[in-house]
């Protein structure tokens, strides 16, 4: 069961202690966030006074576990700062975050002057590791966002719809792409087996304005032309249109 580390001013209390945290109405349990906002408003001259009302009032319920409560005292500031330091630093928070910083790293020297169990040594370990972890994510995060964007460049508005029945017309002008032979005796395209072909047309183009599977396109693209057993051949009635090699003799005319 959770429970709080904290005092919690009592609802309806309008004269609480000093040092009780969160609202006479509204009832949270966010009850970190009540211990920061008390913690700003403290002098470091109060540090020792505020840690102890509360290390004070969580003996009570949990006797003999001191180290438990400056354990998690550390951990909670060590995390915030973190977070904090990840605000950017031109956006309207960055000003006071900076101030909250400054607050949160003295209490924690307090916190390292009363450590008497070297756990938050430990702590410090763990939250650095983490925030070397954070870094790489934020940096993975902002590549992986240039190369989106980059991509996005080559996404089309619109795709190229292919009339209604004629899928294998096309697919039979693809697959003639694919043996056009220059003068030089080269082929035309240069290219290492067939998943450039159907993504493409899976990719850029629709048939009857519906999307055609990536698995439909591999049906006609077979590894090895030859064995042709799964694959999908173009009936000879889309068949129609051939693709032929333009001669030095036409060219003159």
């Amino acid at each position: 069961m959770l429970h709080s580390y904290f005092k919690i001013r009592d609802p309806w209390n309008f004269n609480p202690h000093p040092f009780e945290i969160g609202t006479p109405v509204i009832r949270s349990r966010f009850h970190d966030n009540h211990f920061f906002l008390k913690l700003y408003k403290l002098g470091e001259n109060e540090f020792a006074d505020f840690y102890n009302f509360h290390l004070e009032y969580y003996l009570k319920n949990f006797p003999s576990d001191q180290q438990d409560f400056h354990r998690y005292v550390f951990d909670i500031v060590s995390t915030h700062i973190a977070q904090l330091k990840l605000i950017d630093p031109f956006s309207r928070k960055a000003l006071r975050a900076k101030g909250q910083i400054q607050q949160l790293s003295a209490f924690q020297k307090f916190l390292l002057s009363v450590d008497q169990w070297k756990s938050s040594q430990a702590l410090e370990v763990v939250i650095a590791e983490k925030n070397e972890e954070i870094a790489t994510l934020k940096n993975q995060i902002s590549l992986l966002s240039d190369q989106l964007q980059a991509l996005r460049q080559f996404e089309p508005s619109t795709k190229i719809d292919i009339r209604d029945k004629h899928l294998g017309t096309f697919i039979y002008l693809i697959h003639q792409l694919q043996d056009l032979v220059l003068p030089s005796g080269h082929r035309l395209f240069n290219f290492q087996g067939q998943s450039a072909w159907y993504k493409l047309i899976s990719k850029y183009f629709t048939h009857d304005h519906k999307p055609i599977p990536i698995e439909t396109a591999r049906n006609y693209f077979p590894v090895q032309k030859e064995k042709t057993s799964k694959a999908v051949d173009v009936p000879k009635d889309l068949q129609l249109f051939t693709i032929v090699l333009t001669g030095s003799k036409t060219a003159r005319r």
